[in-house]
């Protein structure tokens, strides 16, 4: 055993084996020969898929028997060929402790392949596929990597170093800021995160505000991807620590906050949560920390937070709240039809305040159905929203069903 541990280690250099006492190395040098072959082979073979100068870089040190700790490969276009033999021979190179794949054009497939090496490699310490194709698909492969290695300790999937012992808790911190790193923090690293901070016990504030986890900017520029999202709304569901999360300014459209707002059913433990502008007090919400009445108007919500407020005062049964006021958000046609299908359950809230939320004749339709079936609201603000004749008309009948509005 020791042996072949031996065999596998940086002794495999010549220099290396010149340090052990000659009976030691008489045993030791048949097996330190045939992992260096192994582990050479694996090399050349990606060697031989790179073309230039980065294939002749690794022949050339494997020529000269040396050690490679560091490999950098940026900027290559190595593509997905070559990042799986580099995959193969990371798998059996006990030597390697930097990997740098930047700006290579590698996809799911290639981030696959070094996925799996990741799994077994017990001395790779820093990696960056940072600016590749890698994708939602990619990135869940070398989540899953991690979840058994533990030897990784810096990561690059967008741009931004990810460290990982903070996020796992093996280097237990209560408090991480990843906020305003734009679009070094994408979807991919946010299945990342999400899948460390599932089984982190000690984390209790995430700072995540004003990056790209949708994979656009607030222009809308970019590919929107809801991976992200729903990876950390999974990540919800089995947390047990974590009482503070920020996600504004990411973009966040329906799908996402949805799955965020069912995750809370099952988590009594966040209390404090932005997806846009405003952080949201989930225990008022929740009614848990019971109030009557809640002031939410001028906040710059949008349909992200309204999704997520309808969730908890409709299917989490908040059993207390009578007055909300939303008035002047922005949480226009999904957030509207959320909180129209909220209506339909909750048996107490009295006052609704949704004027100013540029909400159109669809939503008032969702609205007006709502009201034909809840017998409790009896004071409605839709002012100054984009409310025409059809919704209108729609509000109108709801109100000849409706006995108490």
């Amino acid at each position: 055993m020791i042996v072949s541990r031996l065999a596998e280690s940086e002794l495999a250099s010549a220099v290396a084996l010149g340090r052990c006492s000659s009976r030691f190395k008489d045993l030791a040098a048949p097996l330190v020969a045939n992992a260096v072959s192994v582990t050479n082979e694996k090399w050349r073979d990606a060697a031989s898929k790179i073309v230039g100068r980065v294939g002749a870089k690794i022949t050339g040190a494997l020529e000269r028997n040396e050690v490679q700790t560091n490999l950098n490969l940026a900027g290559c276009n190595i593509g997905d060929e070559s990042a799986k033999a580099i995959g193969s021979a990371l798998a059996v190179n006990n030597v390697l402790k930097s990997l740098s794949l930047p700006f290579n054009r590698i996809s799911a497939a290639g981030a696959a392949a070094i996925a799996e090496a990741l799994r077994g490699n017990e001395v790779l310490t820093s990696l960056d596929v940072g600016d590749n194709k890698i994708g939602p698909t990619g990135a869940t492969a070398i989540a899953e990597a991690l979840r058994v290695n533990e030897v990784l300790t810096q990561l690059i999937l967008d741009g931004h170093e990810l460290d990982l012992p903070k996020l796992r808790g093996t280097d237990p911190v209560e408090s991480l800021d990843l906020s305003r790193k734009g679009l070094e923090l994408g979807p991919a690293s946010a299945i990342v995160i999400a899948s460390l901070i599932a089984g982190n016990e000690v984390l209790t504030e995430l700072q995540l505000a004003s990056n790209q986890l949708c994979g656009i900017d607030y222009r809308g520029r970019g590919t929107y991807s809801v991976a992200g999202i729903t990876a950390i709304a999974e990540a919800l569901k089995v947390n047990e620590v974590l009482t503070t999360l920020n996600l504004g300014y990411n973009q966040i459209r329906g799908e996402g906050a949805a799955a965020i707002a069912e995750a809370l059913r099952g988590n009594a433990v966040l209390a404090k949560l932005n997806l846009d502008s405003h952080e949201l007090d989930l225990p008022q919400l929740r009614g848990t920390n019971p109030v009557t009445s809640l002031k939410l108007s001028y906040k710059k919500l949008g349909p992200a937070s309204a999704i997520v407020i309808a969730s908890l005062i409709g299917f989490a049964c908040n059993a207390v709240l009578t007055n909300l006021n939303l008035n002047v958000n922005n949480i226009r046609d999904e957030g509207a039809t959320a909180i129209a299908e909220a209506l339909r359950v909750n048996g107490v809230l009295k006052t609704l305040g949704l004027g100013g939320n540029n909400i159109g004749d669809d939503d008032a339709a969702a609205i007006a159905e709502a009201l034909a079936v809840n017998g409790v609201l009896t004071n409605l603000d839709l002012f100054s929203n984009s409310i025409g004749d059809e919704g209108a008309k729609a509000l109108a009948s709801a109100l000849r069903v409706n006995g108490v509005l």
